[in-house]
């Protein structure tokens, strides 16, 4: 009898916690969820290809006018985990933006963003004099001195 109770009791109490919980569990996905990420090509050649992923777009709000990028480069035909971080985090100018992107599609891997996330941080925490000094002006290859003159 009262294995008989404790799955209807069970049977009545559990869809409520699961509706209640349910909420709250919704609400913190929504408020985690990651923003959206996309690829700029930088350059391509036979051998390697280097893109720029881009974690943050400029966002008044946060008076932040500024992409911010982490560039990839990576030897074409080797395994997606064989990759090298040119530049783990990167603060680019719209213009700087522009003059980097080149039209041409390529095959991009999305790696963990944790490195990112760090540099990012570290770079809010300091002054704004401090930021605007690091921000990239020309074009993303120049400012990580993987020669910009070598694009196509």
């Amino acid at each position: 009898m009262a294995s008989t109770w404790l799955r209807i009791g069970l049977g009545a109490v559990l869809p409520a916690v699961a509706a209640l919980l349910g909420g709250a569990i919704f609400a913190h996905a929504e408020a985690a969820k990651r923003p959206a990420v996309s690829t700029v090509t930088l350059y391509v050649s036979p051998q390697t290809v280097r893109w720029a992923t881009v974690y943050k777009v400029p966002d008044p709000a946060d008076r932040d006018p500024y992409y911010h990028v982490e560039v990839i480069e990576k030897e074409r035909h080797t395994p997606p985990w064989q990759f090298k971080r040119l530049a783990t985090h990167l603060v680019v100018t719209a213009e700087a933006m522009d003059r980097s992107r080149l039209k041409q599609k390529i095959k991009t891997y999305f790696y963990k963003d944790i490195e990112f996330r760090i540099a990012y941080r570290a770079w809010r925490e300091q002054s704004l004099a401090q930021r605007e000094t690091v921000v990239c002006r020309t074009a993303i290859l120049e400012c990580v001195g993987a020669g910009g003159s070598m694009r196509p």
